[in-house]
């Protein structure tokens, strides 16, 4: 490696950083940094956000609990994974997971697993996103969470996959990610497309 990559690759001294914004959801951090190479970047703005989880729910019959929504960001109703932001009260991220996944569908139980984390978006936000299979769940009551107006959806598994792998539905890359990590977690990963 060049002796120019290697000093590039180092990080960044913070010279100055305040909070420009905060509130329950996440802050808002302006930072004026110092590259290895004396370059000023000011400001460099960066969301401090709570952890997230999300879920690949699956019923004994091999159906994929989803929710629809609308979501304000893109103007446009979706159809995502079950998920949420980590609450004080939470002891761990596997208990948000089970937490979420009843709030927004009504279902719980069944075997929860830990398939994988990444960063939302490690260029400017803090969070980490932890992505869980639940199999084996089932309907425990109705869901609770009308504040976000989400709609149950049921799906056969092996349907949804061939959406989200071909882009037939728009996803989230996070459930995307979260599908992938929970597919190297099923005995046959039922990787049946005909992509294009």
């Amino acid at each position: 490696m060049s002796e120019e990559i290697e000093k590039q690759n180092k990080p960044w001294q913070v010279l100055k950083s305040h909070i420009t914004y905060e509130d329950r959801w996440f802050k808002l951090r302006s930072d004026t940094c110092q590259t290895a190479e004396g370059h000023i970047i000011t400001p460099y703005h960066v969301i401090e956000a709570t952890t997230w989880v999300n879920v690949v729910a699956l019923t004994q019959e091999r159906h994929i609990v989803l929710v629809r929504q609308y979501r304000h960001g893109v103007g446009q109703i979706l159809t995502g994974l079950p998920g949420g932001a980590m609450e004080e009260e939470d002891i761990s991220p596997r208990e948000t997971v089970r937490r979420e996944l009843l709030e927004e569908t009504g279902y719980g139980g069944g075997e929860i697993i830990a398939t994988g984390q990444s960063y939302a978006n490690p260029s400017n936000q803090t969070n980490m996103v932890y992505s869980f299979l639940a199999r084996g769940v089932e309907r425990i009551q109705n869901h609770t969470d009308e504040l976000e107006g989400t709609e149950l959806v049921l799906q056969d598994f092996a349907c949804f996959q061939h959406q989200a792998w071909s882009g037939e539905i728009p996803m989230q890359a996070l459930h995307l990610a979260a599908l992938g990590f929970a597919e190297q977690h099923m005995p046959d990963r039922n990787f049946n497309l005909s992509l294009p």
